[in-house]
């Protein structure tokens, strides 16, 4: 809520933007800070997965075809913390273990922008497509060693594990507000909600998130 106080304040000092130019035919790019919305999924036999809310970083690249319509790619790196049950009925009675871990995500998209009016500030809707890869960064069995020759440490040796992950297609849409400042930098801010078209047994999931940007045309 503070950002986005700081966010309005800073939109209402009069004078800090000039008239809307002329953006199509032209490049931008942003950084972004995100804020993941918590969710639960809810799979066969009770088993279970809690994912926590969570704060993530950004980039995104986009061609301006004209002053309305842009085309981009958004690049994103999470690492929520989540609580997973697990139910073994090859058991009887089935047996439960509870895993309380982080793991890393990474969302990576194409989507379209349209953005309305053609003053300063403006609204914008979005869709798009894209993948979401997520490592639980738990082991999926023993260790194995890897060895080599290094130039200067001579023959080294460790262990290095493998990991259970997941690579889901995702699309998705959102809306939000830009403003354009002088000097060609901008300001946006938005709210996205993608589906998992696969999350595993339970089924699918919804990645929703808000997104604050600072960016620049070129």
């Amino acid at each position: 809520m503070r950002a986005i106080t700081a966010v309005i304040i800073f939109f209402a000092i009069p004078g800090i933007a000039l008239a809307q130019g002329d953006r199509s035919r032209s490049w931008e790019w942003s950084f972004a800070a995100l804020y993941q919305d918590s969710e639960r999924l809810s799979g066969e036999n009770g088993s279970s997965l809690n994912v926590d809310s969570d704060w993530g970083l950004g980039i995104n690249f986009g061609y301006n075809f004209t002053n309305h319509l842009t085309l981009g790619v958004d690049l994103e790196w999470l690492s929520p913390d989540y609580k997973a049950v697990l139910v073994d009925d090859m058991v009887d009675p089935p047996r439960t273990t509870t895993i309380d871990h982080n793991f890393s995500q990474f969302n990576g998209r194409i989507k379209g922008t349209y953005t309305f009016l053609d003053g300063p500030l403006r609204p914008f809707v979005e869709a798009g497509i894209g993948w979401t890869y997520i490592d639980s960064n738990v082991a999926d069995g023993p260790p194995q060693t890897g060895c080599y020759w290094h130039p200067w440490l001579g023959y080294i040796c460790s262990n290095y594990y493998s990991t259970f992950s997941n690579t889901s297609f995702t699309y998705g849409a959102g809306l939000g507000l830009r403003y354009d400042l002088r000097g060609g930098s901008f300001i946006k801010l938005g709210y996205n909600v993608w589906e998992l078209d696969d999350a595993g047994d339970t089924g699918g999931g919804t990645i929703s998130a808000a997104r604050l940007e600072y960016g620049w045309n070129f």
